[in-house]
């Protein structure tokens, strides 16, 4: 049995399971954001036996071969108090046989320390923009205006990158917000956006073009499958691994000299746009992938 960490109603783990169940695999979807009438848990620590109550029905943790974190949602709860409880009590659901996870609980944490993750990605050999990360605006303003065109995005993701400067204005009020939270300003590359995912051993590149600082905002964004250097396709392996990752998806920018700039490697990024539109068989590649993990 496979399973697939995430909420039932999100079109790609739904594409993954159907893929799964074509393939003769039996899954169970976990979506923690039922914890309560609808999915209840037992763990004996003696026993080393966790036991999920899924729609009233038992199953036993040991018999997930593999695991895909998709997505984790948080718990309902009344209180923060209640809350923490309620996801210490899930813990032994990450902690198990991590080495069947794609991915495990680390390399989630790993990726929400982003300027770790840059700091180890530059100590392999990638190449990362010029990058400061401060919540004292005054320092954030002096190394904007050390560059021509710099970004401001959060450190640790969820929401979109901006470009300080648009239209030649320098955007001073995006900085003055920044008293009291971290942000995080690169030197903008100007280029193109590259992903990269890596499966195992396999590498799957397109570049992603798009008039916008941040593709995501941009409905017109389009991924066109294109073939990356032999040395970056090894320096992704490289990453993913290193990050403790079975696999993943990097983003790069790539400049008009062909050079790499790494951005970040996210754990359980979304694929099924970039399948569509590249061709790349991201979804059989990782499915059987879980597979072969069950199966050993």
């Amino acid at each position: 049995m496979i399973l697939c960490l995430g909420d039932e109603s999100d079109h790609q783990l739904q594409h993954v399971v159907t893929t799964l169940h074509d393939l003769q695999q039996e899954t169970l979807i976990l979506n923690t954001a039922n914890l309560g009438d609808q999915l209840k848990l037992q763990w004996q620590p003696l026993k080393n036996a966790f036991t999920l109550v899924v729609d009233n029905e038992y199953v036993d943790l040991d018999e997930a071969g593999a695991f895909w974190w998709q997505r984790f949602s948080i718990p309902p709860a009344a209180d923060p108090v209640a809350g923490k409880n309620q996801i210490s009590a899930l813990s032994p659901l990450f902690y198990h046989q991590p080495e069947r996870w794609y991915n495990p609980l680390s390399a989630i944490r790993f990726h929400q320390a982003k300027p770790v993750q840059l700091q180890t990605a530059s100590a392999l050999g990638a190449t990362i923009p010029g990058t400061f990360i401060s919540n004292d605006a005054t320092a954030l303003k002096h190394f904007a205006e050390q560059f021509q065109d710099v970004i401001i995005k959060p450190v640790s993701g969820g929401a979109h990158t901006t470009l300080l400067r648009q239209h030649g204005v320098y955007i001073s009020e995006l900085l003055h917000q920044q008293d009291t939270g971290a942000v995080t300003l690169q030197t903008w590359i100007d280029g193109l956006d590259v992903r990269t995912y890596v499966i195992g051993d396999e590498v799957f590149s397109g570049v992603i073009y798009s008039d916008k600082p941040d593709y995501r905002t941009d409905e017109c964004a389009e991924a066109q499958a294109t073939n990356i250097p032999e040395d970056i396709r090894s320096l992704a392996r490289t990453i993913c691994a290193a990050f403790g990752m079975k696999w993943c998806a990097i983003d790069w920018r790539c400049n008009s000299k062909g050079e790499f700039f790494f951005l970040e490697a996210n754990p359980c990024p979304y694929f099924l746009k970039f399948e569509n539109e590249t061709q790349h068989p991201l979804t059989e590649t990782l499915c059987r992938a879980l597979i072969t993990t069950a199966e050993h």
